[in-house]
Formats: C-alpha cells, sequence, structure tokens
C-alpha cells in the first residue's frame, strides 16, 4: 500500500503487479520512434496497474542507456492528444536510473504519488493529500543523484526544498482532485488535503506504532515509502514535481484497520488517481515553456569564494 514492497508484504491477494512481465515483454522500441514529451507520470500504489490495463492510453514502450545504467520501462502514452511518459512503480526499484532518463528525455515536468498511512488524525480512509513538504528517512537509496547522472560534473546542484514541491502543479493537482471528488456523491466520504508533510519511511515493513508516535512528533501527517526519493531526486535533475497521495489505512497506533480494508481501498482509489492525472496532464504540458519555475532559482549554490562579488553586466576596463 506504501510503496511497492508495502504491497508485497500486505498479501492482500490482489494481483496489482502481473501486468509488470508483460511490460518488460513489450519494451522492444527506441525511445526515437516516438513523439518527445516534456510531462511524465511515475506510478506508485495510487495507480498501481490502473494505467497498464487501460486502453489508447499506452503506445508502446522503449528502455534508454542513461549514465548510471539502464532505465526502467518508460512508456509513451498520450492524453486528449497530449504526449507523456509513464513509470511503474517508482521505476521498480531503478531510483536513481528513472530520473536520470526523464531528465535525459528532456522531461521538464512530472506527477508523483502514492498511498499512505495517515498519522495526521484528520487524514481519513480515501481522502486525497497534495503534500507541501517531506521528511527522508530512508537509509538504502542515495541520498543524492550520483555526480555521473549530471553532464557537466562541474555544475552538480546542493538544491534547496523550500518549497518541497512545484507550486503551479500543486495547483493543478488541487484543482483536479477537487473537482473529481465533488463530480459524484459517491466521493461525498472523500476529503482533499491541500497542504501535509509525508514522511518516508525507510521501507520493507509497516512502521510500529511507537515510531508512529515519533513521525507525528516530528511533525509528519502521513507516512509512506517513496515520495521523499522522487521530490530529491526531481529537483536535482531540474525536473518540476508534485505528488498525489491517497490515504489506505490510518498508521499504525493512530487507528484500527485490517488487511480486509486494504483490499477495498485499490479498486476505488486506482481509476479515481488515474482520472485525476490524466485530467491534470494537458494542464500542465499548456504551462509556458519560458514560465519562471520556483525550481529553476533553488538547485544551485552560489560559487563558493573568497573573492568579492562582481557584476558581470559592468563593463570591462
Amino acid at each position: 500500500m506504501r510503496g511497492f514492497w508495502t504491497v508485497r508484504a500486505a498479501a492482500c491477494g490482489i494481483a496489482l503487479l502481473l501486468t509488470v512481465t508483460a511490460t518488460h515483454a513489450a519494451a522492444a522500441k527506441q525511445a526515437s520512434d516516438f513523439p518527445k514529451a516534456k510531462v511524465a507520470l511515475v506510478g506508485g500504489t495510487f495507480i498501481n496497474d490502473a494505467l497498464l490495463n487501460s486502453t489508447g492510453i499506452l503506445k508502446g514502450s522503449f528502455r534508454i542507456k542513461t549514465r548510471v545504467g539502464q532505465s526502467p520501462v518508460i512508456w509513451y502514452c498520450e492524453t486528449e492528444g497530449v504526449p507523456f511518459y509513464y513509470v511503474h512503480m517508482h521505476g521498480e526499484d531503478h531510483y536513481v536510473e528513472t530520473w536520470a532518463a526523464l531528465a535525459q528525455l528532456g522531461v521538464r515536468e512530472a506527477i508523483g504519488g502514492a498511498t499512505a498511512g495517515g498519522i495526521n488524525r484528520a487524514m481519513k480512509l480515501y481522502d486525497y493529500v497534495v503534500p507541501t513538504d517531506f521528511i527522508d528517512m530512508n537509509i538504502s537509496r542515495p541520498l543524492a543523484m550520483p555526480i555521473e547522472a549530471y553532464p557537466d560534473p562541474d555544475s552538480i546542484p546542493i538544491p534547496r526544498y523550500v518549497p518541497a514541491m512545484d507550486p503551479l502543479l500543486q495547483k493543478i493537482l488541487i484543482e483536479e482532485t477537487r473537482s473529481a471528488i465533488r463530480a459524484s456523491h459517491d466521493y461525498d466520504d472523500i476529503t482533499l488535503h491541500e497542504q501535509g508533510v509525508v514522511i518516508q519511511s525507510r521501507g520493507g515493513r509497516f512502521e510500529t506504532a511507537a515510531e508512529v508516535r515519533m513521525m507525528g512528533e516530528w511533525g509528519a501527517d502521513l507516512v509512506t515509502m517513496s515520495i521523499g526519493t522522487e521530490m530529491t531526486y526531481a529537483r536535482m535533475m531540474g525536473i518540476n514535481y508534485a505528488a498525489l497521495v491517497s490515504i489506505s489505512n490510518p498508521a499504525e497506533g493512530v487507528g484500527a484497520w485490517e488487511w480486509e480494508t486494504l483490499k477495498q481501498v485499490y479498486p476505488r482509489i486506482n481509476p479515481l488517481s488515474l482520472r485525476i492525472v490524466l485530467a491534470a496532464i494537458p494542464k500542465i504540458a499548456a504551462i509556458p515553456a519560458d514560465q519562471p519555475r520556483i525550481g529553476d532559482a533553488l538547485r544551485f549554490h552560489p560559487e563558493m569564494t573568497s573573492a568579492p562579488a562582481t557584476d558581470k553586466n559592468a563593463a570591462t576596463p
């Protein structure tokens, strides 16, 4: 539920990932066989296999060789005539290669997401959250993209994360989520939270109740397993990023839940999440290329020198 490994550990009996084998088998084309796309959707448990099982959206798939290794399978897709790339399940453990590949392909905008455990008691089952900040407890993935991922080894970013996600993408996700859940009384029980701090746990197991209490004291509202990595790597690669997260259960110690609870979550949330992001992609693609973006000013540290700053526009004597 909260990332690929939690889905496996949950053993819910739902065959969420069976189509991945077919995905790999179909990856026979080259990136050059498809039009360029500047938007990417990086899937997680908020979508699972909903897109892979859709019709008319996926046009073909490929892999590319990056400076840090072979990419995962990347699907070329279209919605309302707008091209975008899709990467399944956060890159299926190829986190570094995924973001290196998207940058190499010229991706400018990315949507990610997941399901999560609600730490904040206001965030109930099925609620959507568009996070605004993150805490990263990851210990198994690189804390930064490797130097080899950058075309210029002398120009490596040391990013800031205030704000942690792109405000324009957040606004679009909020608008489309609000529109989707208000379109039918079937979703009257779903609340949209327009901000929240997501904490990325180490993964491989559910958190303990004591850990969740600690996370809440740190200021976390919800816990998941991949969003922090994606926020980190996207900013490093110069890709604007925002995420859509759905609450799949109360975090341990916050409320009671059963495995049966999860069996109801994915069939309901995955198609709805897919509708939301497919509606958002054309609006994201329409953002002007020359639009100033918050991340552009947050990636690179000024030159570290004791020499006085100079005005580069000043006339040379």
